[in-house]
C-alpha cells in the first residue's frame, strides 16, 4: 500500500479493495475464521473508493460495537456490507467479490475443537464438565462417523438416539466388551444391559447444546436434535429418595458413631454435616478452615467459591449456612480446633481431587456403608440427606424460600438467582434450623474430643 491509497483500501489490477483488521477483542470472542474483511469496492477512483471504504468502516464499527460477539458471523458481516452498497446503489448484492480462499468442510471432530476452546478459554467448562462433553461427542461420532456438519439432519439424529438406546453399558470397562466393535455388539443375538433412559437423555443434551453453539455459529442452518430428548415417567424427584427414621438411626448407631472405629474422620462428621445442614457432598468436601465462623454472632458455614479449588453448582449456591447448635454438642468446635492446631487449611485436606470433585472417594465409601446399614435402595444414597432436610422442614411448616436459601436452590426471584445469598441476614434461616432435632436420632454417637 502507497502514501496515496485511501485509507482502508489497496490496489489490485487498478481496481480499489477494501482491506479492514476487526477490533482483537471482536475476532477473539467471535466465531469468524479471519480478522481481516477485504472485498472489491468495484471503481479504480481513489476518491470515491476512500469514500466507500470510510463508510463501511463506521458501519462495521458500529455493529460491532453494539452487537454480542457471539452472534458476529461472516453472513452477519456481509449481509451489512451488501445492505450498505445497495443502498448506496454502487453495487447489486451479485457483485460483490472477495478473494478467491479454500473453503473449509467442517466435520463433527473439527468443530467440535473449535467449540471445545471457545468453552474452555472463557471458563465455561470445568475439566470433568470438558471430559464429559468429549465423551459425548466421541460417542456421538462412533454411532453415526465423523460426518461433514452438512449432512446432519434429522434422519442421522433419529439413527444416533436408536442405537444410544441400544448402547451396551460398562462397555469400556467389561473384559468381553471393550475390544468387541460397537457394530458387532449392536448386531450380536446375545442380550447386553444398555445405558438407563437417563444416562441417554443426558447423552442427548450434551449433543443438543453442541448443535445449538454451532447454529449461533452459522455453521449449521437449524439443529435437527431438537425434540430427541425421550420423555420419562419418572420425575427427577423420584431419582433420589429421603432417609427414614429407620436409615438414619441405622446409620448413626453404627461402631464409627459409637465407637469412633473409622479410618478417616471424613466418615464421622460428613454424614452428621450433611444431615444438619443440608449442605451437599462436593459443597462440605472443599471446604475450608477460614469458611468456617465459629465468630461470628450465629456461626455459621461460608459455601463459596473463594479458592481455586472450590466449585459451585450455581449462583444460587453461594450461601450461609447457620451451624445447628447440636453440631457444636457433638464436638464439632473441638474437631475444628484440632485441625488449626495440627495447621491444616482445609476441614478435609487429605481428599485428593479426581476431576475436580473431592468426593468421588468418601461418595463411594458412603455407598458401601449405608448397605452395611441395611439400606438396599439405590435411591438412597448420600444427596438424600437433602431429600430429608427438606422433608423435615416441610413438617415444621418452614418457609419455601427460607428453604431454598438453605439449600442453594434458585428462588425464582431474578434478584436472588443472579446475585446469589451469601448476604441474605441469616437469622431466620437459624430459627427456621434450629426447629429440628435430630437429637434421638445421634444419641449413640460418641462425642468427640
Amino acid at each position: 500500500m502507497n502514501n496515496s491509497t485511501p485509507k482502508y483500501t489497496n490496489l489490485r489490477n487498478k481496481i480499489y479493495w477494501l482491506h479492514y483488521k476487526l477490533p482483537a477483542s471482536t475476532f477473539k470472542h467471535s466465531s469468524l475464521s479471519s480478522q481481516l474483511i477485504r472485498l472489491s469496492l468495484n471503481t479504480t477512483d481513489p476518491d470515491k473508493a476512500g469514500s466507500l471504504a470510510q463508510l463501511l468502516v463506521i458501519k462495521l464499527k458500529e455493529y460491532c460495537k453494539t452487537t454480542l460477539t457471539e452472534n458476529i458471523t461472516k453472513v452477519s458481516l456481509d449481509k451489512l456490507i451488501i445492505d450498505t452498497l445497495t443502498n448506496l446503489g454502487e453495487v447489486s448484492p451479485q457483485s460483490i467479490q472477495r478473494p478467491a480462499h479454500k473453503t473449509i468442510t467442517h466435520t463433527i471432530s473439527s468443530a467440535f475443537i473449535q467449540y471445545d476452546n471457545e468453552m474452555v478459554q472463557a471458563q465455561l467448562w470445568r475439566e470433568k464438565t470438558r471430559c464429559d462433553n468429549l465423551a459425548a461427542t466421541t460417542n456421538l461420532i462412533e454411532l453415526i462417523s465423523d460426518i461433514p456438519l452438512s449432512k446432519l439432519n434429522s434422519s442421522t439424529c433419529r439413527e444416533y438416539k436408536s442405537k444410544l438406546l441400544r448402547y451396551p453399558i460398562h462397555r469400556t470397562k467389561l473384559a468381553e466388551l471393550k475390544n468387541v466393535g460397537l457394530t458387532e455388539l449392536m448386531s450380536s443375538k446375545k442380550a447386553y444391559p444398555t445405558i438407563s433412559i437417563t444416562t441417554v437423555n443426558n447423552q442427548i443434551r450434551k449433543t443438543n447444546s453442541f448443535f445449538n453453539w454451532l447454529l449461533k455459529q452459522g455453521l449449521i442452518d437449524n439443529n435437527p436434535m431438537t425434540g430427541m430428548k425421550i420423555k420419562q415417567k419418572s420425575s427427577l424427584k423420584a431419582a433420589r429418595s429421603s432417609f427414614d427414621y429407620s436409615d438414619l438411626t441405622s446409620l448413626f448407631s453404627s461402631a464409627i458413631y459409637t465407637e469412633h472405629t473409622f479410618l478417616h474422620d471424613y466418615q464421622f462428621w460428613l454424614p452428621l454435616l450433611a444431615l444438619y445442614s443440608g449442605a451437599r457432598l462436593e459443597e462440605l468436601c472443599q471446604l475450608y478452615i477460614t469458611d468456617i465462623k465459629l465468630d461470628a454472632e450465629i456461626p455459621y458455614f461460608n459455601i463459596a467459591d473463594n479458592y481455586p479449588d472450590q466449585h459451585l453448582k450455581n449462583n444460587s449456591s453461594r450461601r450461609a449456612i447457620p451451624i445447628h447448635p447440636e453440631l457444636i454438642n457433638l464436638g464439632l468446635l473441638t474437631f475444628i480446633n484440632q485441625k488449626k492446631f495440627k495447621g491444616e487449611i482445609k476441614l478435609f485436606g487429605y481428599l485428593k481431587p479426581q476431576r475436580e470433585k473431592f468426593g468421588h472417594k468418601p461418595s463411594q465409601w458412603f455407598s458401601k456403608y449405608k448397605a452395611k446399614c441395611g439400606i438396599e435402595d439405590s435411591k438412597k444414597v448420600f444427596h438424600s440427606f437433602r431429600h430429608t432436610m427438606v422433608d423435615n422442614l416441610k413438617q415444621i411448616r418452614a418457609q419455601d424460600y427460607e428453604i431454598k436459601t438453605l439449600l442453594g436452590h434458585q428462588s425464582g426471584s431474578v434478584t436472588h438467582d443472579i446475585y446469589g445469598s451469601i448476604d441474605t441476614p441469616i437469622d431466620s434461616i437459624y430459627d427456621m434450623l434450629k426447629g429440628l432435632s435430630f437429637r434421638e436420632l445421634t444419641r449413640k454417637v460418641k462425642i468427640w474430643r
